[in-house]
């Protein structure tokens, strides 16, 4: 007798009596390990590249128009004068101040007397001036937080096409600033001046940077310019180069000599339009106990001095000095400075 014919397989299943598989044709979803899409991608790689900048510990390099700040202290462009001077700031609180200020005698400008007034708050600084021909300057900043900053100044005179307007916003991240600015922007024509700036450090020593200026007086007409920067800060010195879009190139070597004593030293070299134009400039800041003197000498032939002597506290003498031995010209000054 024949033995019945096994229809079970080695794997023990069963073609008549089991079951056949049911398939699901439902789309598989994709699951989590496939990447989450493009944006979540790109997060993933922007935290990676905040992770790698916060592991250089990269300081802040400062803004782009303030790299050459150190070597600006030292010469004399907004400390010589001519004539008489004298500047009187009554603080009436701890945050509010104004002053009164008298120039006469000036050989390039007539007598003029100007007030002001400046708050300073924890967030926020009000400063505003009106001089006795007309002319209206007021200046605010506000911080949003520490890192950034809107700023507002305008300007209103008498004379035909010096008013204006500049709006910036200023940001300070931790190793990089970005600056934005418009002067006398027009929304609805288009027209004025606009500057982004953008400076960046690279080595704890090494920071560089870029501006980019777009004039545009007209609707029709429009000129854009570049300019670039690398800035080197060492123990005691900093040491920076500009190079500007229309052929301009400028070098500066700021040296802290001692806590009271700094000098600074800038040449600039214009090549523009077939020109071949250099200037080079030192200056020097020297504090005492009771004064200050700074010193400054150009190729140009100008040699000029201002003495700041601290009779007592809150009362200041000045003696300001410039001989311009190329024209043949000099102007003589002095003021005092009394804070009451």
């Amino acid at each position: 007798m024949t033995s019945p014919l096994k229809t079970t397989t080695p794997f023990g299943y069963n073609p008549h009596t089991a079951v056949p598989p049911v398939v699901d044709f439902t789309p598989s979803k994709p699951t989590a390990t496939g990447g989450g899409g493009l944006v979540d991608q790109v997060k993933e790689a922007w935290t990676k590249v905040n992770r790698f900048r916060d592991g250089l510990n990269l300081p802040n390099p400062g803004t782009f128009e303030g790299v050459n700040r150190e070597v600006k202290h030292t010469f004399l462009t907004n400390h010589v004068f001519d004539g008489a001077r004298c500047d009187i700031t009554k603080v009436l609180t701890p945050n509010f101040q104004v002053t009164h200020s008298f120039a006469m005698g000036a050989a390039a400008s007539p007598s003029t007397y100007n007030f002001g007034t400046a708050f300073i708050g924890q967030q926020s600084f009000l400063s505003g001036n009106l001089d006795t021909d007309g002319n209206v300057q007021a200046r605010a900043n506000y911080a949003w937080s520490n890192t950034n900053v809107s700023k507002v100044q305008s300007q209103l005179s008498t004379t035909p096409g010096h008013s204006m307007l500049q709006i910036e916003q200023d940001y300070n991240g931790k190793d990089f600033n970005l600056n934005l600015k418009g002067v006398n922007p027009s929304p609805t024509e288009g027209t004025g001046i606009f500057i982004t700036s953008y400076l960046q450090s690279i080595t704890p020593n090494l920071a560089l940077g870029a501006e980019a200026v777009h004039q545009r007086p007209t609707p029709q007409s429009a000129e854009t310019t570049y300019s670039y920067v690398a800035k080197y800060t060492g123990p005691d010195y900093i040491a920076t180069a500009t190079y500007q879009g229309f052929g301009a190139l400028q070098a500066s070597y700021y040296l802290r000599y001692s806590e009271k004593v700094d000098f600074g030293t800038e040449i600039q070299l214009v090549t523009a339009g077939g020109r071949r134009d250099a200037v080079a400039t030192v200056g020097g800041k020297f504090e005492f106990r009771r004064s200050t003197f700074r010193g400054q000498v150009d190729t140009t032939g100008k040699v000029a001095a201002v003495l700041e002597e601290k009779i007592v506290p809150g009362f200041s003498f000045l003696i300001s000095g410039e001989m311009d031995h190329g024209k043949g010209q000099s102007r003589f000054g002095v003021g005092m400075m009394w804070e009451v």
